[in-house]
C-alpha cells in the first residue's frame, strides 16, 4: 500500500476538533422549516455553512467510506452503512458548528495562518508533492476542502486559547482551601543529627559505650563507629540523619525522643544494637499561606482553565444542538428534532429483547452509556473538542473486520490533522 493511500486512511478529512454533546438546553429559538433544498439547517452559521444539501452529504458520505478503509461504498442494510451514514453527518456538522462558533467569538483565521499551517502539515507527513497529490486522489478531498479543515483547526486553537486566557487567577477562598487541605505537602518534619553505631552483637554495642565514655569526641566517635559499627555511616564517622521511620523501633522512637548531647543505648531493634548521640535537632516546620500562594496559584490554575473549557464545550453543544434541525432521513442525536427510542448505539439489539439478562453470551451496558475511562499515558478512548483530550488516530478497515471501524466524528472519535503524522513511518 503506498504511503499516500495509508494517509488517506488516517481521516485526514475528518474536521479536526469535536465538540462532545452535552445536557440539551433550551435557548429559545424556534423550530424553523428546513429551507427548500437543504436536509439538515443550522441556525446562525454565515457563508451558508448552515445549508446543508444532499449533495454536501452525498460528498462526506464518500469522503468517509474512503477514509474509513472500504473498498467501496456500502449499501442500505450493509454492516457500516449507518455508521458511515452518522460520521458523515457529524462531520458536515462539526464544520458548521465550528464556523459558527467562531463567527460569534469574533475569532478569525487569516491566509498566511491557513497557509502556514498546511505548509507544516505537508512537510511533517507528505515526503513529496506526489504524495499530496496521490491522497489527495485518493482520499476524495479537493485541495480547497482540505485548506477549509487547515482553517477549522487555526480556529479550533485560537477558541481554545480565547477560553483558556480568560481565566487568570485563582479566588482566595480557592488557594485557602487548598492550602488548609494539603497543609502537610508544606511541612518540613523534624530531622535530628546524629552519632550512630550499630552492632550486630549485644556485647559490641556494650564494648562500643565503654570505650565512647560519657562525652566523646567527635574524632572518638569516629574512631569507635569503625571499628564496630555495621551501618553505613561508619564511613562518615557514624555521621547520619533521622528522621520520623527510619529506624525501627523501639531504637527509632528512642532517637526521635531522646535529648541532644547525651550517649543512649544499647537498644536493640531486630536482631541489631544502637548506640547513638543526638547532635542537633532541626524542629518540624510548616510554610505559611503567603510563601506559598504562588505555588498553589499555579498548581489551580490549569484546573480552573479546563473547568472554563468544560463549561464552554458543554454550553456550545446545547446552543448549536438547540439551532441544528434535520429531516427525518438524516436525524442523529445533535439534531434538536432527534427522538431517542432509550436505546444505545453501542448495544446488541438482542440486548433489548425479552429474557437478555439470562443471556452469558451477551455483554449489554448499563441503562445510561458512562463515559469511557482515559487510558493510563493520557490518551482517550474518544475524541474531544479543542484539547480536551488527545485522539487517537484510527486504522483502515481490515476485509475479515465484522463491524466498520470508528469513522465517527462528533460524538465519535475525529483525529487532529497532527496525528496524520503517525502514519508516515507505516
Amino acid at each position: 500500500m503506498s504511503g499516500a493511500r495509508k494517509f488517506g486512511l488516517i481521516l485526514f478529512g475528518a474536521i479536526l476538533v469535536v465538540l462532545f454533546a452535552g445536557i440539551a438546553i433550551a435557548q429559545g429559538i424556534g423550530k424553523p422549516s428546513i429551507p427548500s433544498g437543504d436536509i439538515i439547517y443550522v441556525q446562525d452559521v454565515p457563508d451558508g455553512r448552515g445549508n446543508i444539501t444532499e449533495d454536501d452529504y452525498n460528498r462526506s458520505f464518500q469522503q468517509t467510506w474512503k477514509r474509513g478503509g472500504l473498498q467501496s461504498a456500502p449499501k442500505k442494510g450493509d454492516a457500516q452503512y449507518d455508521q458511515v451514514k452518522e460520521a458523515a453527518i457529524n462531520d458536515l456538522l462539526d464544520q458548521a458548528w465550528l464556523t459558527g462558533e467562531a463567527d460569534e467569538l469574533g475569532v478569525t483565521a487569516t491566509d498566511r495562518e491557513v497557509q502556514n499551517e498546511l505548509a507544516t502539515i505537508k512537510k511533517d507527513q507528505f515526503p513529496t508533492q506526489k504524495a499530496f497529490n496521490d491522497f489527495l486522489k485518493q482520499s476524495g478531498f479537493t485541495t480547497e476542502e482540505v485548506e477549509f479543515r487547515v482553517k477549522l483547526q487555526v480556529l479550533s486553537r485560537k477558541i481554545q486559547e480565547q477560553i483558556t486566557k480568560s481565566v487568570t487567577d485563582v479566588p482566595d477562598s480557592e488557594i485557602e482551601n487548598f492550602y488548609e487541605a494539603s497543609k502537610s505537602s508544606f511541612t518540613t518534619p523534624e530531622t535530628r543529627d546524629i552519632r550512630l553505631i550499630v552492632t550486630d552483637k549485644k556485647a559490641n554495642a556494650e564494648k562500643a559505650l565503654n570505650e565512647l565514655g560519657d562525652d566523646p569526641s567527635d574524632a572518638e566517635f569516629a574512631k569507635v563507629a569503625k571499628q564496630l559499627s555495621v551501618h553505613s555511616s561508619k564511613t562518615e564517622g557514624g555521621k547520619t540523619v533521622a528522621t520520623e521511620g527510619a529506624f525501627p523501633d523501639p531504637a527509632g522512637a528512642a532517637i526521635m525522643s531522646a535529648d541532644a548531647g547525651t550517649i543512649e543505648g544499647p537498644i536493640e531493634a531486630g536482631k541489631q544494637f544502637y548506640v547513638f548521640r543526638v547532635t542537633k535537632i532541626t524542629p518540624e516546620e510548616t510554610k505559611s499561606l503567603d510563601d506559598v500562594r504562588d505555588q498553589i496559584k499555579q498548581q489551580l490554575l490549569p484546573t480552573l482553565q479546563q473547568q472554563a473549557m468544560t463549561d464552554f464545550v458543554s454550553n456550545y453543544n446545547s446552543k448549536w444542538t438547540s439551532r441544528t434541525f434535520c429531516k427525518s432521513e438524516y436525524t442523529v442525536s445533535r439534531c434538536d428534532n432527534y427522538e431517542s427510542d432509550g436505546r444505545l448505539d453501542s448495544a446488541d439489539p438482542k440486548c433489548y429483547k425479552a429474557g437478555a439478562g439470562k443471556n452469558p453470551d451477551l455483554a449489554c451496558p448499563a441503562p445510561i452509556e458512562l463515559p469511557k475511562p482515559m487510558a493510563p499515558g493520557g490518551n482517550a478512548s474518544a475524541g474531544a473538542l479543542l484539547g480536551q483530550t488527545q485522539n487517537l488516530p484510527q486504522r483502515p478497515i481490515q476485509p475479515a473486520d465484522t463491524k466498520a471501524a470508528d469513522t465517527g466524528t462528533g460524538a465519535g472519535g475525529s483525529v487532529d490533522l497532527s496525528q496524520l503524522g503517525a502514519a508516515a513511518g507505516q
